[in-house]
C-alpha cells in the first residue's frame, strides 16, 4: 500500500506550479510550505529500506555501526530540488520521498571535527581519505524513522535590505523550512576491520568519539546559532565472528 500512494513531493511541486499561475508566487509558496510542514514521511517504507540495508551489511562480511539519533534543535542540511520554494537547501530523497541527511555530508562534517579530536593527519587521511585516496569508512545516508512534523517553519529577517542606514531599515521576514527537533534518524557506518586497523589500533575509538563529539557541537548550517544539535539514542557495533 505504501508504494501506491505516489510521490508526495512531486505532487506538492505540481500543485505549486498550478498555484503560481493562478494565485501568484507568494500565495503559491505559502501554500506549498504549509503542505510540506504537514508532510509525513512514509516511515514504514523507510524502515523497510533500512532493514534491507542492514541485511545486506550482515551478508557483506563488513563490520558496521548502527546509529540512531534524535534532533535536539532544528537542522539545516543538504541540497534540495525545491530550493526555488524553500530558499534554503534541504536534502530530499526522491525515491523514498523524504528529507534526509546525505552520507557524504555526514562524512565531511565528522572529518572536519576529527581535527579537533586529534591532530593525527595520518589517521585522518586513512579513515576519511584525501585527494586521490579513498577512506576506509563508508558513510550511509541518515533517514528519519520517527517523529511528528518532520519539517517546521523558521524565520530569517534581513536587516539592511536597500536601506542607507539602520534608521531606515524595514526588515522583511523570510520564511523557510528546517528539519524539526524531536525527529529520530537512523544511519550506518561500515568498514573492513582489518583495513581499519591499518589506520591504527585506536581508529574505531577515534571515529566513534568524533561522531559523538560532532553531534554535540552540531551538524549542518547555522550551528553557531543553535541549529543541528543531536543526541545519540543507540550506537551498536557489529563485526562478524565477534
Amino acid at each position: 500500500m505504501e508504494r501506491q500512494r505516489g510521490n508526495q513531493l512531486l505532487r506538492i511541486i505540481s500543485e505549486y506550479m498550478t498555484n503560481l499561475k493562478e494565485k501568484g508566487q507568494k500565495l503559491a509558496k505559502d501554500n506549498t510550505m504549509e503542505n510540506l510542514v504537514n508532510f509525513t514521511p512514509r516511515y514504514n517504507l523507510i524502515k523497510s529500506y533500512l532493514d534491507d540495508v542492514e541485511r545486506a551489511l550482515d551478508r557483506s562480511g563488513l563490520c558496521y555501526v548502527k546509529i540512531t539519533f534524535i534532533t535536539l534543535s532544528k537542522l539545516l542540511t543538504g541540497w534540495s530540488p525545491i530550493y526555488f520554494i524553500t530558499e534554503v537547501p534541504l536534502a530530499w530523497d526522491m525515491i523514498l520521498d523524504t528529507p534526509y541527511i546525505a552520507g557524504s555530508e555526514i562524512k565531511g562534517i565528522v572529518k572536519n571535527y576529527f581535527k579537533e579530536v586529534t591532530s593525527n593527519d595520518k589517521v585522518e587521511s586513512c579513515l576519511y581519505g584525501d585527494e586521490g585516496k579513498m577512506g576506509k569508512v563508508i558513510f550511509f545516508n541518515a533517514y528519519p524513522i520517527d517523529g511528528k512534523n518532520v519539517l517546521t517553519y523558521d524565520i530569517i529577517t534581513p536587516h539592511y535590505n536597500g536601506a542607507k542606514d539602520e534608521y531606515n531599515v524595514k526588515p522583511i521576514p523570510i520564511k523557510f523550512l528546517a528539519i524539526n527537533k524531536g525527529i529520530t534518524f537512523k544511519t550506518y557506518l561500515a568498514f573492513d576491520n582489518k583495513e581499519l586497523n591499518e589506520c591504527g589500533k585506536d581508529s574505531l575509538y577515534l571515529l566513534l568519539k568524533t561522531m559523538i563529539f560532532s553531534m554535540r557541537i552540531g551538524w549542518g548550517r547555522k550551528v553557531t546559532r543553535g541549529y543541528g544539535s543531536l543526541d545519540i539514542k543507540e550506537m551498536d557495533v557489529k563485526c562478524h565472528g565477534e
